[in-house]
């Protein structure tokens, strides 16, 4: 609704303005009283533009002092209009409608794009706040299946409480820059907590190879077994759509890097070949984690 109106403020001025332009507003009226009623229609118009449309309140709703100050101005030309035509000065009556009309029309595209602004920033800490959670689930239960300590270690979930506390704060009081700068933080405490964990795990169960051939072919098939378990858990659950945009993005990733890696080992350089494979597949398993697979 809110977004009709703006539209049709903005037609109504710009129409209204273009009429003024061409036909040199009250000029054409052929009596003093045609004259008085044609400004006075217009005057009516200003008024409702500057104090009751949606677009006036949204700017006295806002914080922008800017758009304030513009709407301020806008109204005192509503009120010289209106002085003007009741002393029967049609022109300069028309001149501040004009000149109203136009500060109007100017600001409700200023805040109309700052709505914008702050939505997406609403969005944004949904989404990162939604990633949070999936993470910490997911931990949590690798440090459950694992049964061990130095893994529960790996995050500070101290830390990770206050710092997701503060972040709500922060976004509840409107302060939307600052809870997604701090959204993001836990977000990477936990990110690095999952990656620590896995790698982890690889220590424990570390593998033997017989060459460079052997391990890079090793590390090959298990990235195309994280992209096909991934298929199979994409079939078989339904997430978000913000966790189904997130999983593309690592999966694209991993696609980058794989063919980084083939570049790297058809030149021979085997041993950096793996280790961007190997971030290839730490994306993968960030995947499967937000689509729901324990491992």
């Amino acid at each position: 609704m809110a977004h009709n109106s703006y539209f049709s403020v903005l037609k109504i001025c710009t129409a209204l303005i273009t009429i003024l332009l061409l036909y040199g507003g009250s000029a054409s009226a052929t009596s003093d009283s045609d004259r008085y009623s044609s400004v006075y229609n217009k005057i009516k118009l200003l008024d409702w533009l500057v104090h009751d449309s949606p677009t006036s309140q949204r700017i006295e709703d806002s914080e922008n002092d800017e758009a304030k100050q513009q709407l301020k101005r806008s109204q005192e030309m509503w009120q010289q209009a209106v002085e003007h035509n009741e002393a029967g000065e049609y022109e300069l009556a028309d001149g501040h409608i004009n000149e109203g009309l136009k500060l109007m029309t100017s600001v409700s595209r200023t805040v109309k794009d700052l709505d914008r602004v702050k939505q997406a920033r609403i969005e944004l800490y949904k989404q990162v706040k939604e990633h949070v959670e999936m993470f910490i689930t997911a931990f949590d239960r690798i440090a459950e299946e694992k049964g061990e300590d130095q893994i529960r270690s790996m995050l500070d979930r101290e830390k990770l409480d206050n710092i997701m506390h503060s972040a709500e704060s922060m976004y509840e009081e409107d302060e939307l820059v600052l809870a997604n700068h701090l959204i993001g933080q836990a977000a990477d405490m936990v990110d690095n907590a999952l990656s620590d964990a896995r790698h982890e795990d690889v220590l424990l169960h570390e593998l033997t190879f017989e060459s460079l051939e052997e391990e890079y072919a090793y590390e090959v098939d298990r990235n195309q077994s994280y992209v096909k378990l991934i298929g199979l858990m994409q079939k078989k659950t339904t997430p978000s759509q913000a966790s189904a945009s997130y999983v593309q993005k690592l999966i694209e990733g991993n696609a980058l890097l794989r063919e980084q890696a083939d570049v790297l080992a058809g030149k021979g350089d085997l041993e950096q070949g793996i280790s961007v494979l190997e971030k290839g597949t730490d994306k993968l398993s960030r995947a499967l984690r937000v689509s729901g697979a324990s491992f």
